[in-house]
């Protein structure tokens, strides 16, 4: 992560806790200064973490902590999230996988399991470019990587999952 996504972090925990003494300033300013450190000291630690993951780790640390997280805090989330994420990647996968499979068995089309499968996996498959990309015609093989990325991607316009509409307090430099 960068400063800047550390920045947005911070507005998050601002959300989270908002009589926590990290977070009162006089002004915006003095906020920022006073924050300055803490920020450029986080980026450094975090700079291995992507945004989307260090993101939807602080939600969840903002469910279970009753003080605003350490950075030690944050990286275990972190690899928590990134196991849950992988785990949810490779079960979509498979399910995707073993349907496809038993449609062939069965002498089902790809179509028709295909609108069987869970909303977010039917996604995932359409924005790699659907079923000849997931399962290309010539290979013997099904994309993971094109799936891995592409559900990963997708999981990156709303790492959070704020509903549209919802704008975090602002926290520039």
């Amino acid at each position: 992560m960068n400063r800047a996504e550390v920045t947005e972090l911070f507005a998050i925990l601002m959300l989270a806790y908002p009589n926590a003494e990290t977070f009162k300033a006089p002004t915006q300013q003095a906020l920022m200064e006073k924050l300055a450190p803490t920020i450029t000291l986080w980026a450094v630690c975090l700079k291995d973490v992507d945004a989307r993951t260090g993101q939807e780790a602080i939600v969840k640390l903002c469910q279970t902590c009753k003080f605003p997280p350490t950075i030690a805090e944050l990286r275990e989330a972190v690899t928590t999230v990134r196991t849950e994420t992988e785990g949810e990647i490779m079960g979509a996968f498979r399910e995707a996988r073993n349907a496809l499979n038993l449609a062939a068995m069965s002498g089902q089309t790809a179509e028709q399991v295909l609108v069987r499968l869970p909303k977010r996996t039917q996604r995932v498959i359409a924005e790699m470019g659907g079923l000849d990309a997931f399962a290309p015609p010539d290979k013997s093989f099904y994309n993971l990587g094109g799936f891995r990325r592409t559900y990963e991607g997708l999981l990156r316009t709303n790492p959070v999952g704020l509903p549209g509409g919802v704008t975090l307090p602002a926290l520039t430099e």
